[in-house]
């Protein structure tokens, strides 16, 4: 089975010369198309959970910022509105400290776009100066992240 190259002539020992590099070279073409293939896989599969995650956030955001929307809301409205202010704490006692929605009551500060529901959670009625407990949940565009703020 060896070859014998002082026995060959010389079209042989070319014909043998070009078999064994193109052998080495096929070899060598596949390994880097194989390394080349894992490298775009990778890749993709990196840029495309990278963009999902950004969306994730984003919504989250959104959450976020719509919660802290409507405790701004009932702040703004709670100033404006004195006596109806007063009249809700009294409710609030009266009902065994049960929460109340105040979203309805919030209408004229909402914008477009703006989507959430704002509670009051807690009254401290023992001085002058009263503190109210404010619960804002804020929903994402899409409806799919929630966000939950206290003040």
């Amino acid at each position: 089975m060896f070859l014998d190259e002082r026995r060959m002539t010389k079209d042989e020992r070319t014909a043998l010369a070009l078999f064994s590099k193109s052998g080495v070279s096929l070899v060598t073409v596949l390994l880097f198309m194989l390394v080349a293939t894992i490298a775009a896989t990778a890749t993709y599969k990196w840029l495309t959970s990278e963009g999902r995650s950004s969306a994730s956030r984003m919504r989250q955001n959104e959450a976020y910022q719509s919660a802290l929307a409507g405790i701004e809301s009932a702040r703004s409205w709670m100033t404006y509105n004195a006596n109806e202010t007063g009249a809700i704490i009294k409710q609030y006692k009266d009902g065994k400290n049960a929460p109340i929605k105040l979203t309805d009551r919030l209408a004229a500060f909402v914008r477009a776009g703006q989507h959430y529901d704002v509670y009051l959670v807690g009254v401290n009625t023992e001085n002058t100066t009263y503190k109210l407990k404010i619960l804002s949940e804020g929903p994402s565009r899409n409806g799919a992240a929630k966000h939950s703020e206290v003040a």
